[in-house]
């Protein structure tokens, strides 16, 4: 790991030195104010910030000791002892010690060494042929059984369809032949649907400007979705909007979220602590929206969770919504709904719509939780692929799948964005 301090005099030239020197992907550490020195040229106080980068360790390589000049090809010069001889450089045994003398020349010399190199040979020999003989054995019992289970599905199969035919199949037969009922599955679709919590997302209720957090993990699409919902009220609905960034990890997570307010014209600050945070949310009390971009880590991380909790602490109404992407594992999304359950989560936004085709374990698991769904984005456009949730759409969504509701958001997007 790389670490080098930078120090500058606000934090936009901090973090612009971070990203010249380490590249996007540099972790902050720590940043502090520095006071300014009196008779100094630098002037007033600055900040300073400790950055990181990792970088991946390189194999390490083994070499062999290098040989003496001249002495390639050669072996190892010795004193001859029998089987236990001496290098030259190493310790040297006593005449007691070492094994008495052979030479080719004493009888028996060359049978013996012919039995020795037989018996070390041998084990190995026998070693490998008993391993050949096991694969060979548990490749022809996987064969025997996949062919068994082959057959026993073709003949089931035919036992099924001659009792289908005939109608004289047995009661087990015909209650594992029998398809679901489509009207009964329509049935219990639309039951789910109808517990789904639909609460739209709802700006400008009091004169205090509405805070409005995104947290998840990683990969979900925050950033992109806080340029939507920044877009959708500052430009469908005419309200003043300010974006605000927590993610101190990526930093080229900042320069996104910037890109996207000077492309808005709206105001986009960096808060690497809480006392930034506050002090941000006060310089823009005259805005009727302020959507905080946080960080996104592992939801299996207690830490992320905690650190948090203590930003949002602060006594100024900062309402947390989770956004879930719709590619998530079943397993998954329920870690992720019980790991963020303690920041009191004001609603859900559904990211990713348009990259699956399979939205029956999502609506199941939306259905059984109580947190209700506000927002739905389905893809990259900003701000296109973005509208407040409602319960028809999720209808054609789950019930009819992806074609249906795609015609919809078209017929939606033209007659909404060209008024």
């Amino acid at each position: 790991m790389r670490i080098k301090r930078f120090e500058a005099s606000d934090t936009y030239s901090a973090m612009a030195m971070v990203k010249e020197e380490l590249g996007e992907d540099a972790v902050i550490l720590s940043t502090r104010n520095l006071p300014g020195k009196s008779g100094s040229a630098r002037g007033g106080p600055r900040i300073e910030v400790v950055a990181a980068m990792e970088y991946d360790p390189e194999p390490e390589i083994t070499l062999p000791p290098p040989e003496a000049p001249g002495t390639e090809g050669r072996r190892p010069k010795t004193v001859g002892y029998g089987y236990q001889s001496v290098r030259q450089g190493q310790p040297k045994t006593t005449a007691r010690q070492a094994a008495p003398k052979l030479t080719t020349a004493q009888p028996g010399f060359g049978s013996r060494l012919s039995a020795e190199l037989s018996a070390r040979t041998l084990p190995t020999e026998k070693a490998t042929k008993a391993a050949k003989a096991a694969k060979v054995h548990f490749e022809s019992n996987d064969l025997r059984l996949r062919f068994a289970n082959f057959l026993r599905r073709q003949y089931c199969a035919k036992e099924e369809l001659e009792g289908r035919t005939s109608g004289h199949a047995t009661g087990k037969a015909a209650h594992k032949g029998a398809r679901p009922d489509p009207k009964q599955v329509a049935q219990w679709r639309d039951k789910i649907i109808d517990q789904l919590q639909i609460t739209p997302l709802s700006i400008g209720i009091s004169k205090a400007p509405t805070v409005v957090a995104l947290i998840g993990p990683t990969g979900v699409g925050k950033t992109t979705t806080a340029a939507k919902i920044a877009a959708w009220y500052s430009i469908h609905e005419g309200m003043k909007v300010a974006l605000l960034s927590m993610d101190c990890y990526r930093i080229g997570a900042t320069d996104q979220l910037r890109t996207y307010a000077k492309i808005m014209r709206l105001p986009c600050e960096i808060a690497l602590r809480k006392r930034d945070l506050q002090a941000a949310l006060l310089r823009h009390q005259d805005k009727d929206l302020i959507i905080i971009d946080t960080a996104g880590k592992s939801p299996y991380d207690p830490n992320h969770i905690r650190e948090l909790g203590e930003w949002f602490s602060l006594k100024n109404g900062i309402e947390p919504y989770l956004v879930l992407s719709a590619t998530c594992k079943k397993e998954d999304l329920q870690q992720i709904l019980t790991t963020y359950e303690p920041l009191r989560i004001k609603g859900l936004i559904l990211s990713k719509l348009d990259e699956t085709r399979a939205y029956a374990t999502l609506c199941q698991l939306l259905a059984g939780t109580a947190l209700p769904i506000s927002c739905l984005c389905t893809g990259q456009r900003v701000p296109e692929d973005f509208l407040l949730a409602s319960r028809e759409f999720l209808q054609t969504l789950f019930g009819q799948g992806w074609q249906a509701a795609a015609g919809e958001l078209a017929t939606e997007a033209q007659d909404r964005w060209t008024q």
